[in-house]
């Protein structure tokens, strides 16, 4: 089932969270850690902010997955075209419940609550070597806009 987070799912969704932080230290080392804190605020924080919205997904009463999703436009600048548009911040699926169509149904969520609010476009960053997710995202029609390119100096 799928449905807006509440204040209640707040637990159950640093849980989520801190699997999904696990599996970006994984795939980026050098870049992300497991979150070890509890950063309940962080998401009580955008279920109190009318531009954004958290979807969960949930089975048996267990929150299998999340979406957070908020509004945002760039700011005025002579070189930029002004745009409005959605930021997917994360996307989870726990692990026994991948290839079920969840990550599907967290998107069209965050989709429609896009194209409420006359976003232009959904954007997201993915690591590279996700290559998982990267797959999900070009199947919801997702294309690549900017690369970020690193080269480490150790």
């Amino acid at each position: 089932m799928l449905r807006e987070g509440q204040f209640v799912d707040l637990p159950a969704i640093v849980n989520l969270y801190r699997q999904l932080t696990t599996e970006m230290a994984t795939l980026a080392p050098d870049t992300y850690r497991p979150l070890t804190t509890d950063n309940r605020q962080y998401f009580a924080d955008y279920l109190q902010n009318d531009l954004a919205r958290l979807f969960v997904t949930e089975s048996n009463g267990k929150l299998t997955g999340f979406a957070l999703v908020v509004l945002a436009q760039t700011g005025a600048s002579p070189e930029f075209v002004p745009q409005h548009f959605a930021q997917l911040i994360d996307l989870f699926v726990i692990r026994d419940q991948r290839h079920r169509g969840l990550a599907k149904q967290l998107m069209a969520a965050v989709e429609s609550f896009a194209k409420s609010h006359q976003a232009a476009f959904i954007q997201l960053n993915v690591i590279s070597a996700n290559k998982t997710a990267r797959e999900v995202y070009v199947k919801a029609g997702f294309q690549p806009v900017n690369l970020i390119l690193q080269k480490p100096l150790n």
